[in-house]
């Protein structure tokens, strides 16, 4: 039983070196280059110009229109 113990000691003893190792490691990384880069585009998105969910929304209602007329019977 007190071998286990040692054991289990040992293993979280080992995993706690080795992440402080690595986060030493991972913060210990050269900062000194910076890169900027400047991207400019001329065209907006399409999510943004509120005349295609205009478009969108009349396309919608038409298409639900045709959808719910063709649903009915008719009395001929």
């Amino acid at each position: 039983m007190k071998n286990s113990t040692i054991i289990n000691r040992a293993k979280l003893f080992m995993f706690s070196f080795l992440a402080i190792i690595s986060s030493a490691l991972t913060f210990a990384q050269d900062s000194t280059v910076t890169k900027t880069t400047n991207v400019t585009t001329s065209s907006e998105e399409w999510q943004t110009n509120p005349t295609y969910w205009i478009i969108g929304g009349v396309v919608l209602i038409v298409i639900v229109a045709i959808v719910a007329m063709s649903g009915r019977k008719r009395n001929d």
